[in-house]
Formats: C-alpha cells, structure tokens, sequence
C-alpha cells in the first residue's frame, strides 16, 4: 500500500505544479485538466486505503502510466531535412522573392496615380481592387487599434515604438574604416555574438548568406528613394549575423488585441538599434555591414535564421525558435567580415506541425493551410494566403498574432513547457503523440487572454 500511495503522492505533485502553471498561463481548460486529475488522484488514494481489492489494478495503472512516460524518452532518428537547413526543403530551382509583391510594399509603396503604381497593376491587375480596400481602410493594419475601439494608450505606445525603426534605416549602409582590425573568424563571433546578446537580443546565429533568399528587386520605399523601386538588388555580403527578439508572451497572449501590435513594434524598435549598432561596429572594424530591420530588409529573414541554427520553419509561417517558439522578431547583418557559421537545428517542430495545426484551425482569416505542404518559388513548405491574412489586420487594426499566441512552442519558457520542448526535440513518439495530448489538454481553438493591467483595452 505505502509505495502505491507514494507514487499517488508524485503524481499529485506533478499535477499540481501543471494547475498551478495552466491557472498563471490564463489557460482554462487545461486548468479544468488539471483539476480533474487531481481529483481522480485524490479518489486514487482513498481506494488505495480503502479497497484493498483494487490495488493490483491500480499498480497496473500506474505501470502502464510510467511506461508511456519512458516511451517519450527513446531517442528518435530526428528529422534530416530539418538538420540540412533550407536545403533540406528545396524542390526545384528557387526564384527569388520579388519585394514589389509584398503587400506591406504594395500598401505603402504605390501612389495612386504614380508611374510605379500604372506600371506594377499593369503586370497584376487581379491584386489592385483587393490593395485599394485595405488602403482605403487605412493600410496595413487599417485603423489602428479598430478591434479595441482605438484604445488610445495602447495606439500611443505602438505609434511611438514604430516610428523608432525609421529612424534608424538612414544608417544601414554604414562607412567601414580605412584599416582592417585583425580577428580570426572565431574570435570575431564570439566578440559579435556576445555583444549583439549584451544589446538586447534574445538568440543569435550566423551563416553564409545565400542569394536564393535575397529579395530580387527592391519594392519598399521609405526615405522618398523613388527611384530605386524596382531596382535589381546585388547579391548580399558573404555572411549573416541573424538575431531574434523575444516578444512578451502575457502581451502576445491578447492577441489579436492592441498589446499585440505594441508588442510587435517593440520588437521591431529593439531590432533596429541592436542590427544598426552591430552594423555600426562592424563597420568600425574595417568591414562592410549592412542592417536589416523593418525599414532596411534586403533578405527574408526566416530562411536565413534556419540557416543560422536559430530554429525550424512551421505551419504558420513563423521561425520556431528554442525557448520562445514563434514568439521573436527576426533580424539581419550581413558583412564581409569573416564569420564562423552555425548548424541549422532539429527541434522537431516541422513533425509537431505536422499534426497540431491549431494555428490553421484558430486563424480568424482561415489564412492558413489545414492540409500538407505545397512548393512554392522552388520551396516545399506550409504556404500562407498573404492576401486574406492582412485584410484581416486590416480590418482588425492590429497584427492579429492569432497564429503565434496559439502554437504551443509559444508558451512561457517554465520547467513544464522546457520538458515538453525536450522531448519533441529527442523523441520521435513525442513528436507524434504530443501533439493530441496538447490539442486534449488545452484546446484546440484560440481565446484571447487577459493583458497586464498597464496595457490593458478597451473591449468593444
């Protein structure tokens, strides 16, 4: 009897740290879960004492519990094209991403009336009446803060935190020094890496930089650059220094409320000076640096962060990162300093996604796909439907983050949550099976969570 009531006792525990996590998280059905099984435990223990008769079946119980739990230990093979980075995903030759198409350039780069404007809904006429909508709602993210009745501090908060990127991008193609500093190359990334994290990010790798993922043309235009719209963009420099930002949960747990959107351009802020001051030092050493951020992006970002072992791609579109899933910004230098590059990851999460799904389930567009991979630009991955998800931002006035606060990488960075992220990342079993046991324990929708008070919204 004592050593059943004993593995009760650790059960209990174990079921109590879970409530007390789901109950801080705000996540109510898990902490229903959780509850349930610590009255189970609770009725466990009494039969244990009280009904001798049925303590050979609940040894069998707890057998068959523990053995489970060892099944999640077996280390799996992993996931090869995970290991080989981008080009575990190529499927056909890759054609690079044209800037001109992006709708953030389309919104805010092409005037009425303008020669560039003519030009482009000449070659696109089936995108100009859609574009015309979501300007005439106010751009990108339409009215600002429209879900929460324009909350005005929230409002205030991210038009200050967004105008801080502009003022950085002037300074992105900083002058190197006439004389080279003398680093060998591991040197040199130690040095850069540790002062990109004393700066303020979060996780940062480094590759070779690869023309593939180099936008193609320029299509943005924010400093009244007219004529470089359109203009072939050069193969970027030989390396790339690629850091991520971390977003606050408790904020990206509103979503697709305001504290998202200020959250997001907070990270955005953040990612301008540390990209910027990096590009400045390099530079300072003799060497050519370009910044990228939200006001200078010369590349897409994700594939060079897989590269750069800072994660996997996932369903959503995100970069899912160790520790913080889907919940970073990501950020470029790129140099001609010679650097030592990383080894891109397997965290399991490309298998994980695989079976979640919960992001396609609980978009508020139904942006993305439910089903399997598709190619795309040579590429095999989850494609996104860029146009419907941002005429919900539009309508929305923020930038929904629907997709990022429901994954479960995303959540908090606690013991519970490190253990899970452990076993996708070791066990093959885990990576199949944890998937359902999730969408069981907490859901498979989204409901937006209570913000901290500071940053809380109006709700309409």
């Amino acid at each position: 009897m004592i050593p059943l009531l004993l593995i009760d006792f650790v059960f209990l525990l174990a079921a109590s740290y879970f409530l007390f996590e789901s109950h801080r998280e705000q996540e109510k059905r898990a902490s229903q879960v959780g509850t349930g099984v610590l009255a189970a435990l609770g009725i466990v223990a009494l039969l244990i004492m009280a009904v001798p008769a049925l303590r050979v079946w609940i040894a069998l119980g707890f057998g068959l519990t523990g053995m489970f739990g060892l099944g999640l230990l077996i280390p799996g093979k992993g996931n090869p094209a995970a290991r080989a980075g981008c080009d575990g995903h190529i499927a056909g030759k890759v054609t690079r991403f044209d800037e001109r198409d992006h709708v953030f350039a389309r919104n805010r780069s092409l005037i009425e009336g303008s020669a560039a404007y003519r030009r482009y809904y000449a070659a696109h006429p089936d995108r100009e009446k859609s574009d015309a909508r979501r300007r005439a709602r106010g751009g990108n993210v339409g009215q600002p803060g429209a879900i929460d009745s324009g909350h005005r501090p929230n409002v205030a908060m991210m038009d200050a935190a967004f105008g801080i990127p502009t003022l950085f991008g002037p300074r992105a193609y900083p002058q190197p020094a006439a004389e080279k500093a003398a680093l060998s190359p591991p040197r040199a990334t130690e040095i850069l890496k540790e002062w990109t994290r004393h700066l303020g990010a979060d996780l940062v790798g480094v590759c070779r930089s690869d023309p593939r993922w180099a936008y193609s043309r320029r299509g943005e235009i924010f400093y009244d650059n007219w004529a470089d719209w359109g203009r072939e963009l050069s193969e970027p420099l030989p390396f790339a220094l690629v850091f991520a930002v971390e977003m606050s949960h408790e904020n990206i747990a509103a979503a697709p409320h305001t504290p998202t959107v200020v959250e997001s351009a907070v990270s955005y802020s953040k990612g301008a000076y540390v990209s910027t001051t990096l590009a400045d030092t390099i530079s300072g050493l003799g060497y050519r640096a370009v910044a990228e951020h939200s006001r200078n992006y010369n590349s897409l970002a994700v594939p060079l962060a897989v590269n750069a072992g800072l994660g996997e791609l996932g369903r959503n579109g995100y970069l899912i990162a160790p520790r913080f899933g889907p919940r970073v910004r990501l950020f470029v230098v790129t140099t001609d300093l010679e650097l030592v590059p990383d080894q891109p990851v397997d965290l399991g999460a490309e298998v994980f996604c695989a079976r979640c799904k919960k992001c396609a389930e609980s978009c508020p567009s139904q942006s993305l796909p439910r089903n399997g991979k598709t190619i795309t630009r040579g590429v095999r991955k989850w494609q996104m439907d860029a146009e419907s998800c941002y005429t919900y931002w539009a309508r929305a006035g923020t930038d929904c983050s629907v997709c990022m606060a429901v994954c479960p990488f995303a959540r908090p960075d606690t013991p519970l949550h490190r253990l899970a992220r452990w076993l996708i990342k070791h066990s093959d079993f885990a990576r199949r099976i944890l998937p359902i046991l999730d969408n069981f324990i907490y859901g498979r929708h989204w409901h937006p969570r209570r913000s901290p008070d500071w940053i809380d919204y109006t709700r309409s």
